[in-house]
């Protein structure tokens, strides 16, 4: 019997591993799918209070979650418009940025290639032989950054028109959806399960719109500071330097470099580099200090370390996408330690202390 006991824990530790490493490899050989399913189902999270309100005035579920799902949609519409003339007339006016940071680049290059020259009058270094120079052309690292995990810009496309219909059917089918989940549990823990779908609910309605009325602020605030420096698209510019902020530790530097970009085209003087600069700076200061509080909640309570970590791995894993998800995802799993009594520590050590 108690060399039965051993045999069996090490039978159970190995099936688990080979579970994880199966859910690993599916996150990451179907991360396009994977992708579209978590945004889908925190869309609808976050959609599900008007659809419910919508029930409860004697709307038809099926016909209030189209009209959310089409409402949002015809936001998303407006945004994109509004947006639309500055960015084309941002991407008419790109080969100018570049080639005025291919000018800054080659400027710094040459200045190197100087100091090195100098050094080599004092060091000589050691003859070698003259080989032929090749050059190989690589694919742009930050278009596959953004790119990971999703794999082109088709499949992009593709990812962006299925979302909407399967923000719609997982709305229709709340209720189907609701009880099939929960009858795939037995009856004594169908309670705990309801908590933690519960909690995960909560947790991503809280942490989606409390982010997105931040980030509104936030681009309320940076925008017209943008405009008063004459910095170029600033209506493009501004609501892309709020939301990019929001990205925990990176946030504040991904929100610099495009504001930045433009003035290095546009200005030759420091002055309007150091308004960009403090603009960004206060206002990411003032929304995780004093808007992320009230507004976001804290459900989401992990700790620095834990945020680093599945920033870094999720990052790894499906790039710019990765990080975005970073969170949400994170704090799912959070809410699912937290309501399981053997995860409990795995929780505690999540959260804060």
């Amino acid at each position: 019997m108690q060399e039965a006991k051993p045999a069996q824990t090490v039978a159970t530790l190995s099936l688990r591993i080979i579970a994880l490493a199966i859910v690993f490899a599916s996150v990451y050989f179907a991360s396009s799918i994977v992708i579209t399913l978590i945004c889908s189902i925190l869309i609808a999270f976050t959609l599900e209070p008007a659809v419910t309100l919508l029930e409860r005035a004697r709307v038809p579920r099926w016909l209030g979650s189209m009209l959310v799902v089409l409402l949002a949609l015809a936001v998303a519409y407006v945004v994109a418009y509004l947006i639309y003339d500055r960015a084309a007339t941002f991407m008419q006016d790109l080969p100018k940025l570049t080639a005025r940071i291919k000018q800054i680049v080659a400027h710094i290059q040459l200045t190197t290639r100087n100091i090195q020259q100098g050094t080599t009058t004092i060091i000589p270094s050691a003859p070698e032989a003259s080989l032929p120079a090749v050059r190989v052309q690589q694919e742009s690292p930050w278009g596959q950054f953004l790119l990971r995990g999703i794999g082109s810009v088709y499949a992009f496309a593709v990812t962006v028109m299925f979302i909407p219909f399967l923000v719609f059917f997982m709305l229709t089918g709340r209720n189907h959806i609701w009880m099939a989940t929960l009858n795939l549990f037995p009856v004594e823990r169908r309670q705990q399960a309801e908590d933690v779908v519960r909690g995960i609910s909560k947790m991503v309605r809280e942490f989606m719109v409390g982010n997105f009325l931040v980030a509104v602020i936030a681009a309320c605030l940076i925008t017209p500071v943008f405009a008063v420096i004459g910095l170029r698209y600033a209506l493009l510019v501004g609501p892309a330097a709020a939301f990019l902020s929001l990205i925990p530790y990176v946030g504040v530097a991904l929100g610099l470099l495009p504001p930045l970009l433009i003035a290095l085209v546009q200005f030759d003087t420091f002055g309007p580099f150091i308004s960009i600069a403090l603009t960004v700076v206060f206002v990411h200061f003032l929304a995780v200090n004093v808007l992320t509080p009230p507004l976001v909640g804290h459900r989401v309570k992990l700790n620095a370390l834990t945020v680093t970590i599945s920033m870094m791995f999720w990052g790894w894993l499906w790039g710019a996408i990765g990080l975005v998800l970073a969170i949400p995802i994170t704090a799912a799993i959070k809410a699912v330690c937290d309501n399981v009594e053997k995860l409990k520590p795995y929780g505690v050590w999540m959260g804060e202390s």
